[in-house]
């Protein structure tokens, strides 16, 4: 089947709507495997960037168009979350050079290329990627990137667990409850959103991805059982928190959850603040000051992807009673 391209920026680039697909985990052991570190060091990453002459704006902003090619080319969701860890992991350990603000956008799409490689039964041809950059790079230059991708990282592919495998697990009372069906894709849906929300928040990344699994489940336990008068609902949501929560002690993760819910808050908040903003002034760019520690940018492609989940979720938010 031929592929309608809709080439695109490292800002603006336009997509048309897919389902997410579910990935579901079947591995009824991943409770036993502790996160006992952070992914990445943030005075390491933060140092690596500046080196390069980045920060965490052109990452979101390359990351958000990223997104929006992950979602052209129907790729499984594991393979978003895989390529943002070689993203990243890469930043981390390449050498002095090797990245810059020319060549970041080239960074990304040879690491979504390599993910899609091992995760995906039909990757897209290295052509496709030049085409929804505009010609921003060449396949020559996405098989050099790979190369140098690969061998700075020793050929690790997967590192861990993702955040998406963890909500996976602590989520199967809703995939095996037929009676809450309706609300199990919905409430699936809002947290795969805020997962690739939590993507591309440069404070987010620094946190274990099992401390923010369990914030987003909490936090949407909270924000789903809100008002809700179903006790077969209400028991279903008491029986996830209880099971995360478990886990969160298990593994000394309890104190850390009430912070990491605030920045879950304060991002979806943020990002509908600056959506209206942006219509305003046609710009994804906000110049004056929002929230400490969070980006001053619109992240239009994800928002575009998640458009119906987003505005409902602020919309609960925005319902709860403090």
């Amino acid at each position: 089947m031929k592929k309608n391209y809709i080439p695109g920026s490292k800002v603006d680039l336009e997509c048309t709507t897919i389902k997410n697909k579910k990935q579901k985990v079947n591995n009824e052991d991943i409770i036993e495997y502790p996160e006992s570190d952070y992914l990445l060091d943030a005075k390491k990453y933060r140092l690596k960037l500046a080196d390069s002459g980045l920060n965490s704006i052109c990452r979101a902003i390359v990351l958000d168009w990223l997104i929006g090619v992950h979602r052209k080319f129907q790729f499984r969701p594991a393979t978003l979350y895989i390529s943002i860890n070689l993203f990243d992991r890469f930043i981390i350990n390449s050498t002095k050079g090797l990245i810059n603000c020319d060549n970041l956008q080239l960074v990304g799409a040879t690491c979504l290329h390599v993910a899609s490689k091992y995760e995906d039964m039909n990757p897209a041809v290295l052509m496709d990627y030049c085409i929804m950059s505009n010609s921003e790079f060449q396949p020559k230059d996405m098989i050099e990137m790979e190369a140098n991708i690969l061998n700075s990282l020793q050929f690790k592919i997967i590192d861990g667990l993702s955040v998406l495998d963890y909500i996976d697990y602590f989520l199967k009372p809703l995939y095996n409850d037929k009676t809450v069906n309706l609300l199990s894709t919905s409430y699936y849906s809002c947290a795969t959103y805020i997962t690739e929300l939590a993507l591309l928040h440069p404070t987010l990344i620094f946190f274990p991805v099992s401390l923010i699994s369990i914030s987003i489940i909490i936090f949407l336990c909270i924000v789903y059982s809100n008002g809700c008068k179903d006790e077969l609902v209400n028991n279903t949501f008491k029986q996830i928190k209880n099971k995360v929560l478990a886990y969160a002690k298990q593994n000394n993760l309890v104190k850390n959850i009430k912070p990491c819910i605030h920045i879950i808050t304060g991002i979806i908040k943020e990002q509908f603040f600056l959506e209206k903003k942006v219509k305003i002034s046609d710009s994804s760019e906000i110049s004056y000051q929002c929230q400490k520690d969070l980006p001053f940018i619109f992240l239009k492609d994800l928002t575009s992807k998640w458009k119906n989940t987003y505005r409902a979720l602020f919309h609960r938010i925005s319902t709860i009673k403090r």
